[in-house]
């Protein structure tokens, strides 16, 4: 889109997903007029040191970081269909969403699974799993987990996903019965 109107569009990236976020690098494509006015904005702000920058500039110009990205997504995409499939063996009640891209995918639970439940049961054996219902209004929809494999080697997915069906069926997340969900108003 940058491209198309470039005295209106900004174009920002980073590298902190495909490298590092401790390299602190980033860049800005802007409107010529409106360089003056970014660099007014923010008189203090420390740019990354400049053998980074220079490192990171060679990395791109050999061509090194276009065959780490195709490297990245190759090994994510095959760490992705690991898991899915792990998943549907182990939690077939489970319904997976989410485009082959990225590094989450959403694990859709039948209605009445306590997921923050769920959540709890799973950290208590070291597996960390996030409720949908963190980033969505309440009662938005079905219940949901975000399932994040980025950080997680593949010999790890199936252990992970055992644990995760544990979590699952403990008794602590099966569905509310009517005593579990008097409120404090409820009495």
């Amino acid at each position: 889109m940058q491209g198309m109107d470039p005295s209106r569009v900004f174009l920002l990236g980073s590298v902190s997903k495909t490298l590092s976020p401790a390299l602190g690098l980033g860049w800005l494509v802007a409107p010529v007029a409106m360089t003056p006015v970014l660099r007014e904005a923010n008189l203090v702000a420390a740019a990354p040191p400049v053998l980074d920058q220079l490192a990171l500039a060679t990395f791109i110009d050999r061509g090194w970081y276009d065959a780490h990205l195709r490297a990245a997504r190759r090994r994510f995409r095959s760490r992705r269909d690991l898991l899915v499939r792990t998943l549907g063996a182990q939690v077939p009640e489970g319904r997976v969403a989410g485009t082959a891209a990225g590094l989450h995918i959403l694990l859709h639970l039948p209605d009445g699974t306590d997921t923050r439940g769920a959540v709890q049961v799973a950290a208590a054996a070291g597996l960390r799993l996030v409720d949908l219902d963190d980033y969505r209004a309440p009662g938005a929809a079905e219940p949901a987990l975000v399932l994040g494999y980025g950080n997680i080697s593949d010999t790890e997915i199936p252990t992970a996903v055992a644990l995760l069906r544990e979590a699952l069926r403990s008794p602590t997340t099966s569905p509310p019965t009517r005593t579990a969900q008097l409120s404090h108003e409820d009495r």
